[in-house]
């Protein structure tokens, strides 16, 4: 379910292109250099099939370190493939610092989680998608919200 959520919430894109954030991109969200990085220094493309092995690759890497909190585990299926949308979007970095999120999901209050979620920067940048997030990590239902969308 995470490669579906997170090819509707990135997108493909075959060729280089910078995230709203300004880092270059590619594939399905793949940051591949630093911030503000001229495009030009990336003279290549991918196909969807690169473009989903990156993205493996990636969340390889960070379902190993979300194991190793109890409060993730303890979250059911749907909560889980939000929390790691959020970790591949922000780093897991950018996700641990949602401290009052993570303490709420450890009391499993998905209320005050989904409510914390909001109250971020990441909000303002992506409100859409943020919105959409919270709503699963409260409701604990993935298909309640994206239904017609994956």
């Amino acid at each position: 379910m995470i490669l579906e959520l997170l090819k509707f919430e990135e997108g493909f894109r075959a060729d280089p292109y910078h995230c709203t954030e300004g880092y270059p991109t590619i594939g399905i969200g793949t940051k591949i250099g630093t911030k503000n990085a001229p495009l030009s220094q990336y003279v290549f493309s991918v196909s969807p099939k690169s473009a989903k092995a990156l993205l493996d690759d990636e969340l390889n890497k960070i379902v190993p370190e979300l194991l190793k909190h109890r409060w993730y585990i303890e979250l059911n299926e749907d909560r889980q493939v939000i929390i790691k949308s959020m970790a591949y979007q922000l780093g897991l970095t950018g996700l641990f610092k949602f401290k009052k999120m993570i303490a709420a999901l450890e009391e499993k209050d998905f209320s005050k989680a989904a409510t914390e979620a909001l109250d971020s920067r990441w909000y303002r940048q992506t409100p859409k998608r943020a919105i959409r997030h919270a709503t699963v990590i409260e409701h604990g239902n993935l298909m309640e919200v994206y239904e017609g969308l994956l």
